[in-house]
């Protein structure tokens, strides 16, 4: 069974890159919920991000397109698996596996817990400061609201004290009113302890009002109290109030910085298209001034080509003319030449008929003679000579009237005078005169 196992190992592909290298990203809910996330957002206009990675995905062309929640694959990034490309929608489909099959609480792999931990570590890191902040700020709210207790807790005693105070001046002032009721008791029946009766209530009313006196201090002492207690609620409010504030200016730096972060992207966007329809502008220009330069060359040159042909146009006509004069002496030349030529072969056809009417003559005459052998045979050797050469090939060449040269041929030539072109025929030699 292990060496089983073994080939099943062997037999598995390895990547080609070093994809353990990267550290897999965190679950974020179920496939499907990142998935429709992701294609909301990108149907949306607004800022997707991978369903498996969280990277930042491409919006959709202007020309339409079937939106995918995944990266685009990437054979740089995770490496070829065999002959396929490693990409998201792959790995996300096989973690999905793992889930359906392992259950969602088993992390894929120990580097999950620690992507984690590194990200929580990294979030800490960053709420630290307004965690000190805020316990700073609690620590100082507790200082006052002890502060403002204590304050309270003496107001509160004096206030006691006080009411105690006026409760016995109280009591005083009641005993007094029964001395008094006594004493305007004892005043009808004593006369004469009048004026003790009326000094002790002079002194009662003394001291009802010194009670009164008290009573009224008591009264104000407990409404200082009861100030000093609005003062330390009003602090503990106000340390709630900038607790507030300060989450509130938290919260709205927070917003501010995405909405500059946005800006800058828009900015940026809008840069690159005007950077792009600049050098579009720019580059039609240099286009257009490059089709008029080279528009402008060809007029020149077409220019240029018509006056060369201009010019040699004029060259040939003036040079057909003065070849035509040239040839018009040699064609006057040509004629009488042709002129002599026919007489000439006139004259020899004339000659070639006497020769054979002679021929035959002679040869009736040689028939008919019986003597003089020797003459005979000397005519009849004269005859077969002559009929042999009237029989060869270059016989029916002499008759034939000769071909007119090319009228180059002709030019080459020289001239020739009257007489030579006159010249008769030499005198036939009669076979009797050598005789």
């Amino acid at each position: 069974m292990s060496d089983d196992v073994a080939d099943r190992h062997a037999d598995t592909p390895e990547p080609t890159t070093g994809s353990a290298e990267l550290a897999p990203p965190p679950r974020r809910g179920s496939r499907e919920e990142r998935r429709e996330d992701t294609l909301r957002a990108l149907a949306a206009g607004e800022d997707a991000r991978c369903a498996y990675c969280g990277e930042a995905l491409p919006p959709l062309p202007p020309r339409g397109g079937r939106p995918t929640p995944y990266c685009p694959a990437d054979p740089q990034r995770y490496g070829q698996w065999g002959a396929k490309t490693i990409t998201c929608a792959m790995l996300d489909e096989h973690r999905e596996i793992w889930v359906r099959t392992y259950g969602p609480d088993q992390p894929m792999t120990h580097l999950d817990v620690h992507t984690l931990d590194q990200r929580l570590t990294a979030l800490s890191a960053v709420l630290d400061p307004v965690r000190h902040e805020v316990a700073a700020l609690q620590s100082h709210t507790t200082g006052e609201l002890a502060t403002a207790l204590e304050a309270r807790d003496t107001a509160e005693t004096a206030r006691r004290q006080a009411v105690e105070a006026a409760r016995a001046a109280e009591a005083a002032r009641e005993e007094a009113i029964a001395d008094a009721e006594s004493a305007r008791a004892e005043a009808d029946t004593a006369r004469a302890e009048k004026a003790t009766a009326a000094e002790q209530a002079s002194q009662a009313a003394a001291e009802r009002d010194q009670a009164n006196a008290e009573r009224d201090q008591a009264q104000q002492e407990a409404e200082a109290a009861r100030t000093d207690r609005q003062h330390a609620l009003d602090r503990v409010s106000a340390a709630h109030e900038r607790i507030t504030e300060l989450q509130s200016e938290l919260a709205s730096e927070r917003a501010a910085a995405l909405e500059r972060l946005d800006q800058l992207r828009r900015e940026e966007d809008q840069t690159r298209q005007t950077l792009r329809t600049t050098l579009t502008q720019e580059c039609e220009q240099r286009l257009r001034d490059q089709s008029e330069e080279i528009a402008q060359q060809l007029r020149d040159t077409h220019t240029t080509a018509d006056q060369r042909i201009a010019e040699l146009t004029g060259q040939l006509t003036a040079s057909t003319r003065s070849y035509a004069a040239s040839l018009a002496p040699l064609h006057d030349e040509l004629s009488a030449l042709r002129g002599d030529l026919a007489a000439q072969t006139t004259a020899a056809t004339a000659a070639h008929r006497q020769l054979g009417g002679l021929r035959d003559a002679l040869a009736e005459t040689l028939a008919a003679t019986t003597g003089n052998d020797e003459i005979r045979e000397r005519l009849l050797a004269i005859l077969d000579h002559s009929t042999a050469q009237k029989t060869s090939p270059e016989g029916p060449e002499r008759g034939r009237t000769p071909q007119a040269e090319p009228v180059g041929l002709q030019r080459n030539q020289p001239k020739t005078s009257g007489d030579a072109r006159a010249q008769p025929c030499e005198p036939y030699a009669s076979p009797y005169s050598a005789g």
